[in-house]
C-alpha cells in the first residue's frame, strides 16, 4: 500500500530522538531509537494512493481515507491474532524508527495496518488517534472507567489531554494534574472539572479535599514522572 500523507503527528518519542546527543549509543530514554536513514513519524494519516497486487477493494481502495497502526508483526502468532502486533513473537517493524514513517509525502505500509478514517474526522484528528489518543483510549478501557466515577489524570500532554476528553465523554468527573500552567489551561478548556498544580502542595491531599475525603476512583499517569506514581 502507498499512502499519500495528509497529517503526521510529532510524538514525545520522536522528540527524544531529535534531542538526543549525536551518535548516542543504544536506546534513547523515553522512546525507541531511530535507525540511521529512517524517516521518522509513527502517527500517520492520509489517503490510499496505490494498492499492491492481491489487495482487494474490500481491504482498501484508492482514495480511501485511512489512519495507520505503526506496528507490523508476523500476523500469525497469538499476539498478532489478538490484535497486539506490538507484542509479536517474531518481532515487529515500528514505522518511524525501524521502518520509514509518516514525515514524508508518501509512505509504504502493509494493508493489514490500515484503519479507516470516518469522513467526520479530520486528518489531523486521525493522526492523533493513530498513537496518542489511541493510547489514552486503551488505558481508560483497561481501567473500566464508569460514568459517575472520579478519575485523576496526571500529566496533560497529548495523551493526558486525550484521556481528559475521552473520560468526560464517558461520564466521569476529571481532575487534571500538570506542572505547566498552559497545560492546565488546556485541560480546563477541554472540560476538566478541576485542575491541580502539583508544585503547589500535596496532590493526594488536594484530590481528597476536592472529593470530600473520598479520593479518586481511578488514576491514570500520562506524565512519565516517577513522582506521579509514588
Amino acid at each position: 500500500m502507498i499512502l499519500e500523507i495528509k497529517a503526521s503527528g510529532m510524538c514525545g518519542s520522536d522528540l527524544h530522538n531529535y534531542r538526543a546527543p549525536a551518535h548516542s549509543p543504544g536506546t534513547v530514554t523515553g522512546g525507541i531509537k531511530r535507525q540511521a536513514g529512517v524517516i521518522a513519524g509513527h502517527e500517520p494519516c492520509g489517503v490510499v494512493a496505490a494498492v499492491g497486487a492481491g489487495v482487494t477493494e474490500r481491504e482498501a481502495r484508492v482514495g480511501q481515507r485511512v489512519m495507520d497502526h505503526h506496528y507490523d508483526g508476523c500476523g500469525t502468532c497469538k499476539h498478532c491474532r489478538a490484535g497486539w502486533t506490538q507484542m509479536c513473537l517474531e518481532g515487529t517493524v515500528v514505522y518511524g524508527s525501524g521502518g520509514h514513517g509518516g514525515h514524508a509525502k508518501y509512505m509504504k505500509v502493509p494493508v493489514s495496518t490500515l484503519v479507516p478514517l470516518p469522513d467526520s474526522l479530520s486528518f489531523v484528528t486521525g493522526a492523533a488517534i493513530s498513537c496518542g489518543t489511541g493510547t489514552a483510549w486503551g488505558a481508560l478501557k483497561r481501567l473500566s472507567l464508569q460514568g459517575g466515577e472520579t478519575i485523576a489524570i496526571f500529566g496533560q500532554g497529548p495523551v493526558g489531554l486525550s484521556a481528559t476528553q475521552l473520560a468526560l465523554v464517558m461520564g466521569a468527573r476529571v481532575i487534571a494534574i500538570d506542572v505547566a500552567p498552559e497545560r492546565r489551561k488546556l485541560a480546563q478548556a477541554f472540560g476538566a472539572h478541576e485542575v491541580i498544580d502539583p508544585k503547589s502542595g500535596d496532590v493526594v491531599a488536594a484530590i481528597r479535599d476536592l472529593t470530600h475525603g473520598e479520593g479518586a476512583h481511578k488514576t491514570l499517569d500520562a506524565s512519565s514522572a516517577p513522582e506521579a506514581r509514588a
